[in-house]
């Protein structure tokens, strides 16, 4: 196991500096047909960083982080997809990823969210993640339709948070299968669901919500690894 994770470790870290390197001027797109998820051990930045109302992406210390601002939504939800996510480019086959979140999640936290999604486009994707109420976290599935929100699964009060946390999220054709785990090995299912669309990138998400946007608070999420099982 110890072997595997460090196997894992490396070419994030190597394929996630190509996607930063990405973003600096003069950096050139590799053209590459979509296929099913990769464990991030392949050549090229094939990682698109996304931050449709601001955020940043870092890479230190063989982590991912992605950080959200307070003081501004980035909802996943209203009106469009406006979380801080890293989405690699899939085709139309069965896949089944997982992410470790080393950064704890504080139930304190009022309206934040954040996981794993798989998505068509800006208003048409799934998320599996945890999500925040200032009591409480939660362990939810969403589906986007057109820009419209609906609940797919929805555990108000998930007692089995643990820190770190592990999520994993399976298509085989159009059914879905979401799991967690305390320790990355033994996975406990939460739901199983369809959905027909087709989903076209998934990745690591994170994002804040208030219904005042200046009390948004800020969401600090670092994931070790993004693996295919």
């Amino acid at each position: 196991m110890s072997r595997n994770r460090s196997r894992y470790l490396r070419s994030v870290v190597s394929s996630l500096v190509l996607l930063l390197a990405a973003q600096l001027p003069g950096a050139l797109a590799q053209a590459v047909t979509p296929g099913p998820p990769l464990a991030s051990s392949f050549p090229g930045p094939l990682w698109d960083v996304m931050t449709p109302t601001g955020g940043t992406v870092s890479l230190a210390n063989a982590h991912l982080t992605l950080d959200v601002p307070g003081g501004s939504n980035h909802d996943t939800l209203l009106p469009s997809n406006q979380s801080v996510r890293v989405v690699q480019p899939i085709g139309n086959q069965a896949f089944d990823v997982s992410i470790k979140i080393d950064s704890p999640v504080k139930a304190a936290d009022v309206g934040t969210s954040q996981g794993l999604m798989a998505s068509a486009d800006a208003k048409d994707f799934i998320t599996f993640g945890l999500a925040t109420d200032g009591t409480n976290i939660s362990l939810a599935v969403k589906k986007v339709t057109s820009g419209v929100a609906a609940t797919e699964f929805n555990l108000a009060s998930f007692n089995d948070y643990h820190n770190p946390m592990y999520l994993r999220l399976a298509r085989a054709g159009d059914t879905y299968t979401a799991y967690y785990s305390v320790d990355g090995v033994v996975w406990t299912q939460a739901t199983s669901f369809s959905d027909p669309r087709v989903p076209t990138s998934i990745g690591p998400f994170a994002g804040n919500y208030n219904s005042t946007p200046g009390k948004a608070v800020p969401v600090v999420m670092a994931i070790n690894w993004f693996n295919v099982l």
